[in-house]
């Protein structure tokens, strides 16, 4: 998993929820919500591991406990990370235990860090109990941290507000509409507190703001506030302007990263290849200015996201689709010298399965029978990692995709047994994909695939 994973969810507000009765170790923030009433999420604070922690998290406690939409709960412990690895593993190791306390809480969000530069700088994380949602406008992942300076300004409950409103939007079991208009006037807030950080404030934190507030503009455009999306630019385009990439080059990636991502959620609204072109150009920078050897896995990322953007591109510029395409697989190829199936199972399938969409895209120009026997193989493998029993929803998704192919081939080749695949995994992905809620669309669309399918068989047969 890249340090800058990024990672679409409707703007159909969700459930609200009755809350349950807290288990001994987390508490109520200070009473701030009482325990009878309905909140539209969960945020967990755990201690701040370094001198002073225990203080800043009680003060942090109260800024984000201000909003009274969500309620806020104590942890009551550390969340620490093991020095005996790797950064990456590191986090993610972190990442996995935090989790099981958000589970253990039925929590959403929690908010975790450390005290950093001998304690005059509060380093705060947010990890959400779904994970992050790589590929998506201004998703908090394991590099993106909201620094703050210590001792704490007045103002920075503000921008603490907006940024953790902003990452519990997309994860909430409540209701996401009313975060979505909290999420507006905090940013407000967040915009005058700006002008009240100290002007000696470390260069390091205040990237972190400008990325942190990045993000959660570019989580309330996503979300349907389209003035926001400027916004956002403006503080991405203000960290990168305090970066030095040859120094830094992680975080400058990081932001970049989120650049391109915000620019690529423009195109759904306006339409325009212009702005997929500078994504694309973005997500080259990041790969030719990261080291394969040093940074492999955010290098092969950047591929990916190049990959991605150029498969969109191709739908804006259907007359030079099929170069698109080629770009696209080309990329999809880089990324995947890195990923391993055999260590990185999961993100290795994520992109083969992309990798077989974008050659059977390639399949439908003129009679290109091999590059979709290649798709069609390309997804065989990666049901080897995908399987029915364990992981549903990817299964299906990737069958979907196989039946497809295995569909386009067979009108080339008019082989009978393509069809019988065809056949067999539409219907398990309509079987899948029935049994889950919002996903009714997409069985109809796999339904009418299958029935196509079984007409020709039917044909075939008389």
């Amino acid at each position: 998993m890249g340090l800058f994973a990024s990672i679409l969810k409707s703007f159909a507000p969700g459930g609200r929820r009755r809350k349950k009765k807290r288990r001994a170790a987390a508490r109520s923030a200070g009473g701030f919500r009482p325990t009878d009433t309905v909140s539209d999420g969960r945020v967990m604070l755990a201690e701040l591991f370094g001198s002073g922690g225990k203080e800043i998290t009680d003060r942090l406690a109260g800024m984000v406990s201000a909003e009274s939409a969500i309620e806020t709960l104590f942890a009551g412990k550390v969340l620490k990370k093991n020095l005996r690895v790797g950064l990456i593993e590191r986090l993610l190791l972190a990442e996995e235990e935090g989790r099981r306390w958000l589970k253990d809480e039925n929590a959403d969000l929690l908010i975790w860090g450390d005290m950093e530069e001998l304690g005059t700088v509060a380093r705060l994380h947010f990890l959400a109990l779904g994970g992050n949602q790589d590929g998506q406008p201004g998703t908090y992942g394991m590099a993106d941290t909201l620094d703050l300076p210590v001792p704490l300004p007045e103002d920075a409950g503000a921008i603490l507000r907006a940024v953790t409103v902003a990452a519990l939007l997309p994860v909430t079991q409540g209701s996401r509409r009313t975060l979505a208009e909290r999420l507006i006037k905090h940013l407000d807030d967040a915009a005058r507190a700006m002008a009240s950080l100290p002007e000696d404030m470390p260069q390091d934190s205040r990237i972190s703001v400008h990325n942190a507030l990045g993000n959660a503009y570019a989580t309330s455009f996503r979300f349907g506030n389209k003035k926001a999306l400027n916004d956002a630019m403006q503080h991405y385009e203000a960290a990168d302007k305090l970066i030095d990439a040859e120094k830094s080059p992680i975080t400058w990636a990081l932001v970049n990263t989120h650049m391109g991502l915000i620019k690529e959620a423009a195109v759904k609204f306006d339409r325009k290849p212009e702005n997929l072109l500078a994504a694309i150009k973005l997500y080259s920078s990041v790969a030719d200015t990261l080291s394969r050897e040093t940074h492999a896995n955010d290098w092969a990322l950047a591929h990916m996201r190049r990959a991605m953007a150029y498969y969109k591109l191709a739908s804006l510029q259907p007359v030079q689709a099929q170069v698109h395409l080629k770009s696209s697989a080309s990329a999809f190829e880089e990324a995947l010298t890195v990923y391993d199936k055999a260590k990185t199972p999961g993100r290795w399938a994520e992109v083969m399965n992309h990798y077989g969409v974008a050659q059977m895209a390639l399949g439908g120009y003129g009679k290109a029978e091999a590059i979709l026997q290649q798709s069609i193989s390309t997804f065989r493998k990666v049901l080897e990692i995908r399987k029915r029993e364990t992981q549903p929803l990817l299964w299906a998704q990737t069958a979907n995709n196989l039946g497809a192919a295995c569909f386009a081939l067979a009108k080339q080749s008019e082989e009978e047994h393509l069809l019988e695949e065809a056949s067999y995994y539409f219907q398990g992905a309509v079987q899948v994909y029935r049994k889950v809620r919002g996903q009714k669309k997409k069985a109809e669309v796999i339904q009418k695939n299958l029935m196509r399918v079984q007409q020709l068989l039917s044909d075939n047969a008389a």
